[in-house]
């Protein structure tokens, strides 16, 4: 499965880097295909400062979870989407949040599932009978199943 990251998942994973969300990023044993957009990486340094301060991290270790997290995503040049694709992807972002139209066209062109924490974004995009949301529980699920099925297949 193809999960397009958006930057609400990559911040939390910088802010907790034990918790859930960096393990569904980081972990080998997860099996699904993770990408994102240049744009993930501007609005990280966008959110520096608020990253710093709620992950009590050092730029430096903050630096290296970057380097970690980013090794896990496929980043995927934005030039690369067809025209037709960015349309809808704005038609469908439009009065809902802008900034978030690279993550759709993203997950229209691969095909894939939009992984958010962005509830407003979510809530809309349903609304208008976009069903290419996965959720962290349902991200979880799939991913425990994966590593029933490789336990299984080990012994």
């Amino acid at each position: 499965m193809k999960v397009i990251v958006d930057t609400s998942i990559f911040i939390s994973a910088l802010i907790s880097p034990k918790g859930i969300y960096a393990e569904l990023l980081m972990n080998p044993i997860f099996k699904f295909d993770k990408y994102s957009s240049y744009y993930l990486v501007v609005e990280v340094f966008k959110h520096k400062e608020k990253i710093l301060k709620y992950s009590k991290l050092t730029e430096n270790e903050l630096i290296e979870q970057v380097y970690n997290l980013l090794k896990n995503v496929t980043l995927i040049n934005e030039s690369q989407i067809p025209k037709e694709v960015w349309k809808k992807s704005f038609e469908l972002t439009k009065d809902v949040d802008e900034n978030d139209t690279a993550f759709i066209a993203l997950t229209e062109f691969t095909d894939g599932k939009l992984w958010t924490l962005d509830k407003k974004l979510s809530k809309g995009l349903i609304k208008k009978g976009y069903s290419k949301i996965i959720g962290t529980n349902e991200l979880k699920e799939l991913a425990l199943d994966n590593k029933k099925d490789k336990k299984i297949i080990e012994e």
